[in-house]
């Protein structure tokens, strides 16, 4: 009886401990991770198939904002697929990409490179997300896409709302960036760098509001003897 109630109470616990150790797996990600630092390298990134001809990248040292290299990008006038990231068969990328709720980019734009005129620059028009769960997902910058007038240096961080991609079941995943600017007298480059893959941040706690002092009670009467 013993051995029978000691074998039912180890399959509960380790039903238990599966469940608490599943539930952690799936909640936790090795967030933030970064997936375009370009230290020496692309990191991986490439020109997409279908960018527009003339589209050029190469690891370059300056305007960056983690470590000393940034992604130098040159694509054509006019909403191109300019970069690209393919994350196939990396499964512990995939597991990150899953789970992630938002991506990061930094961007930097040099003035002397450009010459505006009364044209526009949007340094990032929108990202797109491939995956083989969802297909293609673009999602626009959180506030919009952001201009850029090209008087001046100028760096952005533009972040991207994104919903969790249903881990562990991804297989293949590719993340594209889309640039875009129109009636510019003289492009220039784009400077990419710390793309990053960020997980959501718990909400600070509110304190409660202190609950307001009491009045004092006022003295009693004596008691009547």
């Amino acid at each position: 009886m013993k051995r029978e109630l000691m074998s039912v109470v180890g399959v509960v616990v380790f039903a238990c401990l599966v469940f608490v150790l599943g539930f952690a797996d799936t909640s936790n990600a090795n967030l933030p991770r970064v997936i375009g630092n370009f230290e020496d390298s692309n990191d991986g990134w490439e020109v997409d198939a279908e960018a527009g001809p003339g589209t050029t990248i190469q690891s370059f040292k300056g305007s960056a904002t983690l470590g000393s290299y940034s992604l130098k990008v040159f694509a054509p006038s006019g909403w191109q697929k300019s970069i690209i990231l393919d994350m196939s068969g990396e499964p512990n990328l995939l597991a990150d990409l899953g789970k992630t709720t938002q991506i990061k980019i930094d961007i930097s734009m040099k003035a002397k490179e450009w010459d505006n005129g009364t044209g526009w620059v949007k340094p990032i028009e929108c990202i797109v997300v491939q995956d083989s769960m969802n297909g293609w997902q673009q999602f626009d910058p959180v506030g919009g896409a952001p201009l850029w007038d090209g008087s001046s240096d100028q760096r952005f961080t533009v972040d991207f709302d994104v919903p969790p991609q249903t881990p562990p079941d991804l297989t293949q995943a590719r993340l594209l960036i889309v640039t875009s600017y129109g009636d510019v007298n003289k492009p220039g480059n784009f400077y990419f760098d710390n793309i990053r893959l960020t997980g959501s941040k718990k909400p600070a706690e509110t304190k409660k509001a202190a609950e307001p002092n009491k009045p004092a009670e006022p003295n009693k009467p004596a008691k009547f003897q």
